[in-house]
């Protein structure tokens, strides 16, 4: 191999310090899948976005990221073939749907997942029967499928990354949702009904025929991993 050019070295050098960047981890929750060894492999792509492509580490690159720390850490991984539907990869013949959002509203108490699944059906249905019926078979087919859920999120101000395991089987309270909350066009339903708060409300969004799930309590979630970096890094000057 050739040494590199002047271009070249100067691309490994800001990798380099890039990957070295300010970065205060923590790993509360070692689990079978994210521990300090994940950890290890997953931080510097999160570091090379941050101080190097000065970018969000977004789905697609997630994903990846997610695959590649698993494999390195000695796991059995198999991305989902294309077109499956409700997951991304499978871990040790655990199947899991990886989330991610950086979206401006996010709190710490609470989660949000804004297209848990297509559903092109909810522009269709005009009735209460219909909808819960093809609401409670559709998750139904999802819990019996995907194993956990497991969310990036990005607080784009505090440079703050949480990973968090949201798990499938909260969703089978859905079979449990009584038919008059499925009267409106567009239910949305707290789950369990009647409790306060509710562990997550499912929402039938029509206008983009997708599920949303909102207010998840985070208390019934496992925070895998965070990392709190420079917040300050790249910001513009103003005079």
């Amino acid at each position: 191999m050739t040494d590199p050019t002047p271009i070249e070295q100067r691309y490994l050098n800001d990798l380099l310090v890039a990957m070295r960047g300010h970065c205060i981890e923590s790993i509360p929750n070692s689990g079978k899948v994210v521990g300090s060894k994940f950890a290890q492999e997953f931080r510097p792509t999160l570091l090379i976005h941050h101080y190097f492509l000065k970018a969000p580490l977004a789905t697609n690159s997630f994903e990846a990221a997610f695959i590649r720390a698993a494999r390195a850490t000695g796991h059995t991984v198999a991305a989902a073939p294309d077109g499956t539907r409700f997951w991304d990869v499978e871990v040790d013949g655990k199947k899991i749907s990886l989330k991610s959002t950086s979206a401006s509203n996010l709190t710490m108490g609470k989660l949000h997942i804004s297209k848990l699944c297509e559903a092109a059906w909810i522009q269709d249905m005009r009735g209460a029967a219909q909808r819960e019926d093809a609401t409670k078979r559709l998750f139904a087919e999802y819990t019996g499928m995907v194993d956990s859920i497991i969310q990036l999120r990005l607080f784009k101000k505090k440079a703050f990354y949480e990973l968090v395991e949201i798990p499938s089987t909260i969703l089978s309270q859905v079979a449990d949702v009584p038919r008059s909350e499925f009267a409106p066009d567009g239910p949305s339903i707290g789950i369990p009904v009647g409790t306060n708060p509710p562990d997550f409300t499912l929402k039938l969004d029509r206008s983009d025929a997708k599920i949303t799930l909102a207010n998840i309590n985070k208390g019934i979630c496992r925070i895998l991993g965070n990392w709190s970096l420079d917040p300050e890094f790249g910001k513009v000057e103003t005079v």
